[in-house]
C-alpha cells in the first residue's frame, strides 16, 4: 500500500486537490462581511414586516371609517392594497431566511447563500423602485431600503470574488 493510499483520510487535500481555502485575512474578512450581510438582510425583513403590519393598521382605519360613515372601499383597491401586504410579507420571511443563512454560513466559503442575497435584494430593489414611481410621495424609508439593498449587493460581490488559496501550500506541488 502507498504513502498516499495508507493515510488519504487523514489527508483529504491529497484526494481532491482542487479543494482550497481562504488565507486567513480573508477568512476574517469573509465571516466579517457575512455576519454584516446576514444581519442586514434580518434588518430589512424586519423593516418590511413592520411595513406589511402597518399598512393592514391602515386598511382596517379606512374600513372602519368607511362603514360608520355609510361608504364602502373598492373591490379593487382593496385587492390591490392586499397585493401589496401578501408582498412585503413574503419578502419579510424571504429576508429573515436569507440572512439567517448568511449568518450560519459565515464560517464557510459556499456561494449559495451570497447568491441567494443578490437574487434577493435585486428582485427586492426592483420591487421597491415600482413602489416608489407608484406612491405619490416617496418616504425615505423607500431610499434608505434601497440603499441597503445596493450595499447587500456590493458586499456579496466583494465576499464572492476572494481567492481560494491551497488548504496546505506545500501540498500544491504534489497533487500536480
Amino acid at each position: 500500500m502507498s504513502y498516499d493510499q495508507e493515510y488519504s483520510h487523514q489527508q483529504p487535500w491529497l484526494s481532491e486537490p482542487g479543494e482550497g481555502v481562504l488565507s486567513p485575512l480573508d477568512a476574517e474578512k469573509s465571516r466579517r462581511w457575512r455576519l454584516v450581510l446576514g444581519c442586514s438582510s434580518v434588518c430589512l425583513g424586519l423593516m418590511s414586516g413592520f411595513y406589511a403590519y402597518t399598512d393592514i393598521s391602515v386598511i382596517n382605519r379606512a374600513m372602519n371609517t368607511a362603514t360608520t360613515s355609510g361608504g364602502y372601499i373598492l373591490g379593487s383597491a382593496m385587492s390591490h392594497a392586499i397585493a401589496i401586504i401578501a408582498v412585503f410579507c413574503v419578502l419579510a420571511l424571504a429576508y429573515v431566511g436569507v440572512g439567517t443563512w448568511n449568518i450560519v454560513a459565515r464560517l464557510s466559503t459556499a456561494k449559495a447563500p451570497l447568491l441567494g442575497a443578490i437574487i434577493l435584494t435585486a428582485a427586492a430593489s426592483v420591487l421597491i423602485v415600482l413602489y416608489i414611481t407608484t406612491k405619490s410621495s416617496p418616504g425615505g424609508v423607500e431610499f434608505s431600503a434601497l440603499g441597503l439593498n445596493a450595499l447587500i449587493i456590493s458586499r456579496c460581490a466583494i465576499v464572492m470574488r476572494m481567492k481560494k488559496v491551497p488548504a496546505y501550500p506545500a501540498t500544491a506541488e504534489w497533487t500536480h
